[in-house]
């Protein structure tokens, strides 16, 4: 387990074991040494299969949950979340049912515990919560969090925000970073820690153009959390999104990354490193 660290870069695949085919694709990339930390979904298909790959790498890379509540079935009786059979409404939802307040704080506290025990039953010792889709930045689902991350004693969470206009690529992240403002609070009040700034990695194949813009923001200072989606070609095929796996994992193995890396000469951490 890391020493605490004021500085440091983070490299974190989300979508540990939603399928097979990504939670290879992100392997690969913990193996190369490029990815220092992941978290995994607890109610996917492939959660079982993750949790046995997890414990297989064990601490060459953090470990977290990605807690899961707009796609699959959730763990527990949800209503508040979930349609009829039990799944997980989608995305947009879940944001109107939290700002409109119809979300039952104890509903969604219990699905996260949920989540969080069975990373932890499988044997993961876990380093930090996130969100699919960051919404556990959510109003109500946030203290929830907050809550169920004191209880487990787990000491930090992730806090999508880059803190800065350039951030601000796509009306979602405008909405990230909002989300991120009351969220912030609401960890900071239960003692979490977070990485200073959050960046998708998109942003370093840009700065790869325009690498003065990458010394820039690593120059702020702190610990820079960049997330990414890779996965194999076939993970692609499986399962079409919004995200280019096969692209991204090209990319984080790339010559391009690893100049642009060491050309802001931030040393790779993990989340046990907050």
């Amino acid at each position: 387990m890391a020493n605490v660290a004021t500085s440091g870069l983070i490299v974190h695949a989300d979508d540990f074991g939603e399928t097979e085919q990504i939670t290879l694709g992100i392997c690969e990339c913990i193996d190369a040494g490029v990815v220092t930390s992941t978290s995994i979904m607890a109610n996917m298909p492939a959660t079982d299969f993750a949790l046995s790959r997890a414990r297989a790498i064990g601490e060459r890379a953090s470990f977290g949950v990605h807690l899961t509540l707009c796609e699959g079935r959730s763990l527990t009786a949800a209503p508040c979340m979930t349609d009829a059979a039990g799944f997980f409404v989608s995305k947009r939802q879940l944001f109107l049912r939290s700002v409109t307040g119809r979300l039952n704080e104890s509903e969604v506290e219990a699905e996260v515990d949920a989540q969080v025990g069975r990373i932890a039953a499988g044997g993961v010792k876990i380093s930090h919560l996130d969100g699919h889709k960051h919404l556990h930045q959510l109003p109500v689902v946030c203290s929830a969090v907050a809550k169920v991350a004191r209880r487990r004693g787990i000491q930090r969470v992730r806090l999508a925000a880059m803190r800065s206009l350039a951030g601000y690529v796509s009306p979602s992240s405008a909405a990230r970073e909002v989300l991120a403002i009351h969220a912030a609070r609401v960890f900071r009040a239960a003692q979490l820690r977070s990485p200073q700034r959050l960046v998708d990695i998109g942003y370093c194949k840009a700065a790869t153009s325009h690498p003065e813009s990458w010394r820039a923001l690593v120059a702020r200072g702190g610990i820079l959390e960049i997330f990414c989606h890779p996965g194999t070609e076939l993970a692609d095929q499986e399962k079409p999104g919004s995200c280019d796996r096969s692209g991204e994992l090209q990319f984080l193995l790339s010559a391009d990354l690893r100049r642009l890396l060491a050309d802001g000469g931030s040393r790779l951490v993990n989340y046990w490193s907050i």
